[in-house]
């Protein structure tokens, strides 16, 4: 085979027969020259089988087992090493390509040679394609990394298509992360300032949504929720030495930190009163990095508090007055979800 232009990497672990028809939305693309990197995370459903069977037709399908720690970043992170194009994409092993993915991509990189990445959206879909008209985010007038920061998710892991030394030189996936490790890569990225262009087209990739996969179920854990308060402590310090952490940084990290302080209230039944004092440990992170001043530090705590005091399940309409009562002290420090981030159409976007 012929040096590839451009590298699929794709992670799997357990994705059954969903990954013969991700593999065969790659060898169905238009644009020939490419590799297809597939790393197994020690599958036990046979769907690493079926990655091996095919890669016996097509030279181009190239299958790993993963060598370093476990999860998805380890994976794409040695299918970064392996890569041989001078372009690489990340492609989760149930989500599919259209035939001209590539080809649309490649020619938009070849196009602009002073960009490091371009950026696609992506559709969903839940059973086949059209299923659902859905795409993940919408694109606004608002700084693409405040967005970011404020949970917005502008694309996903198979968004962009990326130099290869460009995801070198940011240091590839950061594998401690067991969820939102695309999140962190593509803020970091923002945090860079490295030149990009987004293609608000037709999605060319399909994200399969399943309401109970995996990665969702293991997002609110414990665990899960100290790596991501770290990942929010390192994204402070990349602001700051980019000298870019300013009063509305500051606001946005501060606002993930508290309301990570009030999620752990969900893990009361297994840490106990525990789950309160590490949520207080998040928050005071804050007052520490000077993210926020005395009064509204005193509030959070308070309102944290309130939070795991689950005397007030008993006693909603007190519970209901005293929510609204914080919620309007506190702010913009409360956290709202998007009401873009994947619930839009193509149709919504007018630009």
């Amino acid at each position: 085979m012929n040096t590839p232009i451009v590298s699929i990497v794709t992670p799997n672990f357990n994705k059954g027969q969903f990954v013969e028809e991700c593999i065969r939305s790659v060898m169905g693309q238009t644009l020939l020259d490419w590799e297809l990197l597939f790393i197994d995370d020690f599958s036990t459903d046979g769907s690493d089988e079926l990655a091996k069977n095919l890669s016996v037709i097509d030279e181009r399908l190239i299958y790993q087992q993963n060598q370093g720690k476990k999860g998805a970043s380890s994976c794409r992170n040695q299918g970064l090493a392996s890569a041989k194009g001078e372009y690489v994409m990340f492609l989760d092993s149930d989500d599919l390509l259209t035939p001209d993915c590539l080809e649309r991509r490649v020619k938009a990189m070849e196009l602009n040679p002073d960009l490091d990445y371009t950026v696609f959206p992506m559709g969903l879909f839940h059973k086949v394609l059209g299923d659902s008209d859905i795409i993940c985010n919408i694109p606004t007038d608002e700084d693409p990394l405040h967005r970011f920061l404020k949970r917005d998710i502008l694309w996903q892991i198979s968004g962009p298509l990326w130099r290869k030394t460009v995801l070198e030189n940011l240091g590839g996936f950061d594998d401690g992360l067991h969820s939102q490790q695309d999140v962190d890569l593509h803020i970091r990225a923002l945090i860079a300032e490295l030149p990009y262009r987004y293609y608000h087209v037709e999605p060319d990739v399909y994200y399969r949504q399943e309401v109970h996969s995996i990665p969702r179920l293991q997002s609110q854990t414990v665990e899960h929720f100290q790596f991501r308060f770290e990942m929010v402590l390192r994204h402070a310090d990349l602001l700051q030495h980019a000298n870019k952490l300013g009063e509305n940084e500051k606001l946005l990290i501060a606002r993930y930190l508290l309301d990570l302080a009030q999620m752990m209230r969900w893990h009361i039944g297994e840490m106990g009163k525990e789950a309160r004092t590490r949520g207080l440990e998040y928050w005071r992170a804050a007052k520490d990095r000077n993210l926020v001043d005395e009064n509204s530090y005193k509030l959070g705590v308070k309102y944290i508090r309130f939070k795991h005091n689950m005397k007030w399940n008993r006693l909603p309409k007190a519970q209901r007055r005293l929510e609204k009562f914080y919620r309007s002290h506190l702010g913009d420090l409360i956290f709202y979800p998007s009401k873009t981030y994947c619930k839009v159409t193509m149709s919504d976007y007018e630009g």
